[in-house]
């Protein structure tokens, strides 16, 4: 997926610890592996290389990934839009607005069946799946409380760290470098931030229009499932205020910002002002450890494990948990 995965997991010792944080990684791994479209061994790339020529065999994971595409899809009328796949065709020429993924693909259990000149691109919510996922097999493994990082923009908290029953607690980034939104506590639910026009990833397309989103305009959302909160922050960037009711009818809670200011909906509640390291709120750098000063655990160890791509200047990461434990760090 070309970013950083944090992992922190508390549990009863070093071994249990590590050996989840592993687990969960390797989890992530096999997610990358079903849904990118970077490598021409993808799964989803296979079947985006199959469009037009019948029915592609696919794994359970990336069942699970069409069939969340389909729902989302439809829930935030077409704002997230897969289909938006057909512009990284070479030579292209969509008609606008698309037809969106429910007239292009059909998904019949293990088989899915792609119209050609047509392709899926799961960028808006792979992480959140692949979240998703690592979160339901460390609960079944047990874990005591665990925070989940995705590059920055999408974190999961699996219940509490120790000594702090509220969750764990976490910076909203504003849009302008140096300025947050204050922090939110984070148990048992997922964040997930999406920003027009971000230097660091991808534009987020209008699926009406094909263009690029204009800045400014950045979304947190917060929800109690990892993939809903990364497909509704992509829609409503693309959708603006006027999803807000669309998104609250869902269960959604957002903080939106644009050139209008900053509005929110009533359960998106946020605490005091935050300063991140060096100053700056909301953001973060790939590389840092912070030292753990919260309540010392008593009879768990955090540990925190993490992979990813290795470039040559740090994305920003639009949250953090506030405390951290010192990290052992693995890249790939």
């Amino acid at each position: 997926m070309g970013t950083l995965l944090t992992v922190t997991v508390v549990a009863a010792d070093r071994v249990e610890a590590q050996s989840m944080a592993d687990a969960a990684i390797d989890e992530a791994r096999r997610w990358d592996d079903a849904l990118t479209i970077w490598r021409a061994e993808g799964e989803l790339a296979r079947l985006n290389a199959m469009a037009g020529q019948g029915p592609f065999v696919v794994s359970p994971r990336l069942e699970r990934g069409l069939a969340a595409m389909l729902d989302l899809a439809d829930a935030t009328g077409g704002a997230f839009e897969p289909a938006v796949g057909v512009l990284k065709i070479p030579g292209a020429r969509p008609v606008f607005p698309l037809a969106g993924i429910r007239r292009v693909l059909r998904l019949d259990a293990t088989r899915a069946t792609l119209e050609a000149g047509n392709a899926l691109d799961s960028g808006a919510i792979g992480k959140g799946l692949a979240l998703e996922a690592m979160v339901k097999l460390l609960r079944s493994r047990g874990a005591a409380a665990a925070f989940l990082d995705f590059g920055g923009s999408s974190q999961t908290a699996l219940g509490a760290p120790p000594g702090e029953p509220e969750g764990w607690t976490v910076l909203v980034a504003g849009w302008a470098n140096g300025v947050s939104h204050g922090s939110v506590r984070l148990r048992d639910a997922s964040l997930s931030t999406s920003r027009a026009a971000a230097e660091d990833t991808t534009p987020i397309l209008d699926p009406r229009s094909g263009a690029a989103v204009p800045a400014p305009r950045l979304v947190t959302v917060r929800t109690a499932d990892a993939t809903d909160a990364d497909a509704w922050s992509t829609a409503l960037v693309v959708l603006g205020r006027e999803g807000l009711a669309r998104a609250a009818s869902h269960g959604v809670e957002v903080l939106m910002e644009d050139a209008g200011g900053v509005v929110r909906t009533p359960g998106f509640g946020v605490g005091g002002q935050a300063e991140g390291p060096g100053g700056r709120a909301g953001w973060g750098c790939r590389g840092e450890t912070r030292p753990w000063t919260g309540p010392k655990p008593q009879k768990h160890l955090r540990m925190k494990v993490s992979f990813g791509m290795l470039l040559p200047q740090p994305p920003p990461r639009h949250g953090w948990p506030v405390r951290e434990s010192a990290e052992r760090r693995l890249r790939t």
